[in-house]
């Protein structure tokens, strides 16, 4: 995909002070930040000159100042009437928030530009290429979500009992249930058999019970024959 196209060509100042004059050699060499400084004392003298503001903003957009960048550009456009000129800045500032992947902004002020100047095709290209990345973000976002969304859902489930884990828990908890017949039968055979012990307990308590009392009864006996005699 090509990139955004650029447009930071300086206005040419040959009948301004000497700052000026030297400012657009220093830009032309690519020493920007001596640019920024002669164009600065040369603001000073004509502070209301628009093309001095407008070849600052390129200077400071050359050296990654884009905030300062922007007031210049914005200066710029306040002071000049010239619709070819407002779609200069236009287009700059469009570039510099296209690079901070200020899409929608960007293409505001590529609109902006091909208002003032509908024959630059290079502010005409820019303002469709930053719909394009623009709807392909907005796609890549949505699907991000998405994605998250159903990354979120999975690591629910995981969380979640499966079912073959509850049923295992449910006869954990009910031993009884489900039994084999054997094991039924084995249980069975298990309690007939405490029974019978306590049965045969109780059975020799009351065998224990009846040889005292058959004592008991001999020995009143032999009490009541000593009596008598």
């Amino acid at each position: 995909m090509r990139l955004f196209l650029s447009f930071l060509l300086v206005f040419i100042l040959a009948f301004a002070p000497s700052d000026a004059r030297k400012a657009n050699e220093a830009y032309e060499q690519g020493d920007y930040e001596r640019a920024a400084q002669l164009y600065r004392q040369a603001l000073e003298s004509d502070p209301d000159n628009p093309k001095l503001h407008f070849n600052l903003g390129n200077s400071l957009a050359q050296m990654g100042r884009a905030q300062e960048a922007l007031d210049a550009y914005q200066h710029f456009r306040s002071l000049t009437d010239d619709p070819r000129e407002q779609a200069l800045a236009d287009y700059n500032v469009g570039n510099l928030l296209a690079e901070a992947e200020q899409l929608q902004d960007a293409a505001e002020f590529y609109r902006n530009a091909l208002r003032n100047n509908p024959d630059d095709e290079d502010a005409r290209y820019n303002y469709e290429l930053a719909l394009r990345q623009q709807q392909q973000q907005q796609d890549q976002d949505q699907q991000n979500d998405q994605d998250q969304d159903q990354d979120e859902d999975q690591e629910q489930d995981q969380q979640q009992p499966q079912p073959d884990q509850d049923q295992e828990q449910n006869q954990d908890q009910r031993p009884d249930e489900g039994d084999s017949p054997e094991d039924q039968q084995e249980r069975e055979s298990e309690i007939s058999l405490e029974e019978a012990e306590s049965i045969l307990d109780a059975l020799e308590q009351r065998e224990r019970e009846l040889l005292r009392d058959r004592e008991k009864e001999s020995t009143e006996d032999t009490r009541d024959d000593e009596k008598d005699w």
